[in-house]
């Protein structure tokens, strides 16, 4: 047998190798879409959620506790014929402990399917020293 036969039964065997494990490069995966999902407002929490979340001053809000001295930023509601609720938004500064000196109210309206839209905004002028 020629010397250079065991040499091209190696190469062959390694070319025949690396053909069979070589594979095609992955396809590129399809990115999913977002698609939008509705957000149904079944109760007042769920609103005042929502409207939170559309600020950062309303960060840390919490419903109204008439019991809890010192609270400054806070929410009430009320019902609307529609099924939605108003959600007014309290932020006070300003001596808080004493039941806060300056306060700027926001009202908003949420209907069932999570709509958010302002309605007014009353009170003190809102200082640019509150963190945001």
């Amino acid at each position: 047998m020629p010397a250079w036969i065991p040499g091209l039964a190696l190469c062959l065997a390694l070319a025949a190798c690396t053909s069979a494990t070589a594979s095609p490069p992955p396809a590129p995966t399809p990115r999913p879409t977002p698609t939008p999902v509705g957000s149904p407002v079944t109760n007042p929490q769920e609103a005042a959620a929502l409207v939170i979340a559309t600020n950062p001053l309303f960060a840390g809000a919490m419903e109204l506790n008439p019991d809890l001295v010192g609270q400054s930023t806070w929410w009430t509601s009320s019902s609307l014929p529609d099924g939605g609720y108003r959600i007014e938004m309290t932020v006070g500064w300003g001596d808080c402990p004493a039941g806060c000196i300056n306060r700027h109210v926001w009202t908003f309206d949420v209907v069932p399917d999570g709509t958010v839209t302002l309605v007014e905004e009353t009170g003190d002028e809102v200082p640019p020293s509150l963190p945001a």
